[in-house]
């Protein structure tokens, strides 16, 4: 008798567990459907902002039309405009070579003894 309410007490309790698990089971699902839609939007946002970059070009080609008719051109301008980067004589090309002398006159010149 005793092994037989026993019996029915680890049934009882395996059939609950199932319940549980079951419920566990379908928030699991419901979830991760949730989080598939969000993957979904974020995916499709990031490719909405790449693809804007198009954008960007298309603004450009405006802009030029618009400087177009009213008679500005950029292009031939900016190439005659001076470069901020000028080049520099390297060391190499310059052979000017200064002699003890001459750096003591410059020395004297300037009021260094």
């Amino acid at each position: 008798m005793a092994s037989l309410f026993k019996k029915k007490t680890v049934d009882d309790v395996i059939k609950e567990q199932n319940r549980e698990l079951r419920g566990t089971q379908r928030a699991i699902i419901r979830d991760r459907a949730a989080l598939e839609k969000q993957e979904k939007q974020l995916n499709d946002t990031l490719d909405d902002i790449f693809e804007g970059s198009d954008d960007e070009e298309e603004s450009q080609d405006i802009v030029n039309q618009v400087l177009d008719e009213i008679g500005i051109e950029i292009s031939g301008k900016m190439a005659k405009a001076p470069s901020a980067a000028r080049s520099l004589p390297s060391a190499s090309t310059s052979k000017a070579t200064i002699s003890d002398e001459e750096i003591e006159r410059q020395l004297k010149a300037l009021g260094v003894d």
